[in-house]
């Protein structure tokens, strides 16, 4: 896989998450054709989808959330993010901001949010 410009934010995640270094890699971005918010890889491009019925199932602490193609979404044990988990090849752990999430849900479809994996 080619190298891609990554920001690295660590104090800030170690605070919110609990991660030591978290590296932005994608983000999250709304399609209103099809009221679903797209997860976005730089690079290789989508890699699911999850209903923003689900997503904000997931800010209400609502567990057994899955995402298309396959994979599950929950938010972290501190509240202040949401874990995206896919399988297979492009996917894996990623997290992302919840406040940008419910932002996004709130202005919907103007506002992205980040999409972070553990580095």
């Amino acid at each position: 896989m080619r190298q891609i410009f990554r920001v690295h934010l660590p104090h800030l995640f170690w605070f919110l998450f609990g991660y030591s270094v978290l590296w932005k890699v994608g983000r999250l971005k709304p399609d209103p054709a099809h009221k679903q918010i797209r997860v976005i890889i730089d690079g290789p491009g989508e890699i699911g989808r999850i209903s923003g019925n689900d997503t904000r199932a997931v800010l209400n602490r609502e567990e057994g959330i899955d995402i298309e193609p396959g994979g599950t979404v929950e938010l972290s044990s501190s509240g202040h993010g949401i874990v995206i988990e896919i399988p297979g090849e492009g996917g894996g752990r990623f997290v992302t901001v919840a406040m940008q999430v419910w932002n996004m849900l709130e202005k919907w479809p103007k506002k992205k949010a980040a999409l972070f994996e553990e580095g």
